[in-house]
């Protein structure tokens, strides 16, 4: 049977079908945002043989400890308009939807001035040099027009998400990729700036991708500002801005405490590994969260809607920690390529990170209840309650353990809220949870954790040979797991669905 004809009896397949109709089209668009994932990335996958070569590991963790808030003050500083946006996109006639977006652009770039400024005067004052340890922040200039520019280009891109326009989203990325890479290797290794270097590269990369953007999403924007259009979706964002800036939190906790009761030399590895981790983020979270952002709204109008999101959930948990699973077999032929041996220590704490990022991406289906009754404020608790779990787990673990009291908090912490979003959900929204599924892909992350004590040098051993086996076992597993899963789930779906 050739491609063709296979595409063709899926497609009549799905008209019939709501759940593989919903895995096709999540398919569809989460290959094509790959490819735009992928580029947005890469970029940091390419760079980071090239900061580990050209920054010493302290350098490294001044990096790591700005990269990091940069990212927290764009969230906050977004105002919780990108889900907000996809939600009233929806909703929205088509004539509306310019004046969405000139709207929605006037006040996140205008918190983003705020916030980038702040973050600027912070670095450059003497708070920067006790926070940071090192009198080094000739780059405290760059952060304001970084932090505007990813501040718009969230928004740009999340425009590009609700429209579907899965091809221009992968254009910009890649364009982004190829200005920040070369900007970063004039800056870095030619003009040898150090760490303002590596942010002068960002800034050029963001630079190229707001044009690009602009000339993709402008044709159809009002430069209109409506304080009656906004202003809602500001208040339904708002809760989102607390529970993102939480998140950001749980990652920069791991950091901060690190930094105070270890080196930044500690912070350095912890660092890296976070970074090499981002393999994670960008082949598996970002194309599906990209991809679900533009249906999570749409699903519900379909026929089987709640086995559908049902299934989603499972399948995805299953996908994310086989994902990681993998991932971590290869850990030492990913610290081979994007690291030097300085990094080695590192290796040991790759799988704990690997792991929190399987479990972060369920923060996507476990809130579809929550999203879809308009009950946004129930994150401010649910990420209050995770921030509050990992701060304590940091303060009990770190001192202790450096590091890998770091990661084991930050899991903790997520894995509080996703519990918490999955109860709270099921709350507005019931939804079937096959907990064949979730305890079957738990047990050898069980088993690897374990060990953690000689997890280090275990890892060291693994050839390739074994990583391949390894692989096949893993894709087996989590294959049989899936498939006799949806052939007797097809057979419950009338009565599953007519549940209110």
């Amino acid at each position: 049977m050739n491609l063709v004809r296979l595409r063709g009896l899926l497609a009549e397949k799905a008209k019939e079908d709501s759940v593989l109709n919903a895995f096709l089209a999540l398919a569809k668009d989460s290959t094509v945002y790959l490819v735009g994932a992928a580029m947005i990335g890469l970029g940091n996958f390419i760079l980071l043989p090239l900061y580990t070569r050209y920054l010493a590991p302290a350098i490294f963790g001044v990096y790591a400890l700005v990269d990091i808030t940069i990212l927290i003050v764009v969230a906050v500083t977004q105002l919780g308009l990108g889900v907000a946006y996809l939600k009233w996109f929806a909703e929205a006639k088509e004539s509306q939807r310019g004046e969405l977006l000139g709207s929605s652009l006037t006040v996140g770039m205008l918190a983003a001035a705020v916030g980038g400024a702040l973050l600027m005067i912070g670095v450059a004052s003497p708070i920067g040099e006790t926070w940071l340890q090192t009198a080094e922040r000739n780059f405290a200039w760059t952060l304001l027009p970084i932090v505007v520019l990813e501040n718009a280009q969230g928004l740009l891109l999340t425009d590009l998400r609700a429209r579907r326009w899965a091809v221009a989203f992968s254009i910009a990325a890649a364009l982004r990729l190829f200005a920040i890479v070369g900007a970063s290797l004039w800056f870095v290794a030619v003009q040898n700036l150090g760490i303002k270097g590596v942010f002068l590269g960002r800034l050029t990369g963001d630079a190229v991708t707001s044009l690009i953007l602009l000339v993709f999403c402008l044709h159809h924007t009002r430069p209109r500002f409506s304080l009656s259009l906004v202003g809602p979706m500001i208040r339904y964002g708002l809760p989102l801005v607390w529970s993102g800036m939480m998140g950001m939190m749980l990652d920069a906790t791991g950091r901060y405490f690190v930094s105070h009761y270890g080196t930044l030399d500690q912070v350095g590895f912890y660092g890296a590994s976070i970074k090499i981790a981002n393999i994670f983020q960008m082949l598996i979270i970002q194309p599906f969260g990209v991809a679900w952002g533009g249906l999570m709204f749409q699903i519900v109008k379909w026929p089987n809607a709640r086995t559908v999101y049902s299934k989603i959930l499972m399948y995805v948990f299953v996908l994310s920690l086989a994902a990681a699973l993998i991932l971590t077999l290869f850990t030492p032929t990913l610290f081979t390529i994007f690291a030097t041996a300085t990094y080695a220590p590192g290796m040991a704490v790759f799988p704990l990170i690997l792991l929190v990022r399987a479990i972060k991406i369920m923060e996507y289906p476990t809130s579809i209840g929550i999203y879809l009754e308009g009950r946004t404020k129930w994150f401010v608790l649910i990420y209050s309650v995770g921030l509050l779990v990992n701060l304590l787990a940091n303060y009990t673990l770190t001192p202790a353990y450096g590091m890998f009291g770091a990661a084991h908090a930050w899991l903790l912490g997520w894995a509080v809220i996703i519990g918490l979003m999955a109860l709270i959900g099921h709350r507005y929204y019931p939804l079937r949870y096959n907990w064949k599924l979730i305890v079957a892909p738990l047990f050898p992350w069980a088993c690897l954790l374990l060990s953690h004590c000689s997890i280090g040098s275990i890892l060291r051993t693994l050839e390739w040979p074994l990583q391949i086996l390894g692989t096949l076992v893993v894709i087996v597993g989590a294959g049989l797991l899936l498939t006799q899963d949806f052939g007797v789930g097809q057979r419950q779906i009338p009565k599953f669905d007519r549940r209110k």
